[in-house]
């Protein structure tokens, strides 16, 4: 009797132990995968994302890591897998939702993209990025109403980043609201001075009233912070 649970101790400590090196090496693959992927050494990023996987292959957001690795790749039909299973573990992940809508997107889904991006706004509708993600997706689809929307919330949720008003002043120019485009592309240009695009907007905004004078300028603004970028 004594022999048998001594065996049964030795079985559970040998366990125990196992089950603690397991942890350890599951947590050093995953550090040392966010560190390749940080430094976008993707390709090996995953291998270590395989390799914690491996060990505890429950872990939900070690498949959306690894599907961002490969959606960096560009290996598009393998990351929505990745995405897949991280929403199969975790229904309320909305970051696998917006980088899955992102892959579909690139795979010329623009609609299933959407109802993705719609999802991971319902788990996190105050995320600025998810925002302008579907407001891009609109603006491709020439939905420039839908676009706006998204555009002007993402503006009230962060006034200091380019893309809201940017994208903003788009979609109000596709509107031909000249104007209100004007006021969203000078907002731009406030927070980022060297940005082209806006000068190139705010050109064609001009041309467009016949104040020809004005649009030289802003193209030719345009230029010069072109060639400053490239330099």
């Amino acid at each position: 009797m004594l022999k048998k649970l001594l065996a049964v101790l030795a079985i559970t400590i040998l366990f125990a132990s196992t089950t603690s090196a397991q942890k350890k090496y599951f947590i050093t693959y995953l550090n040392k995968a966010e560190k390749l992927f940080e430094s976008e050494d993707y390709i090996n990023a995953k291998l270590y994302y395989d390799s914690a996987l491996k060990i505890n292959p429950k872990y939900a957001i070690a498949y959306l890591k690894r599907g961002k690795s490969l959606y960096a790749e560009a290996k598009l039909q393998d990351a929505i897998n990745d995405f897949n299973t991280c929403i199969f573990l975790d229904p309320t992940n909305a970051s696998a939702f917006n980088y899955r809508g992102d892959t579909k997107i690139l795979l010329n889904d623009t609609l299933a993209g959407i109802r993705d991006f719609d999802t991971s706004i319902l788990i996190n509708p105050k995320n600025y990025y998810y925002r302008i993600d579907r407001g891009y997706a609109y603006l491709n689809l020439d939905s420039n109403q839908l676009a706006l929307n998204d555009f002007k919330f993402a503006y009230s949720l962060n006034a200091t980043k380019y893309d809201a008003p940017f994208y903003a002043g788009v979609a109000h120019f596709h509107l031909e609201e000249y104007d209100s485009s004007q006021a969203y592309f000078n907002i731009a240009t406030a927070v980022d001075s060297l940005a082209s695009s806006s000068y190139y907007y705010r050109a064609r905004i001009n041309y467009n009233k016949d104040i020809y004078d004005a649009a030289l300028i802003e193209i030719n603004k345009a230029i010069t912070y072109i060639r400053f970028k490239i330099k």
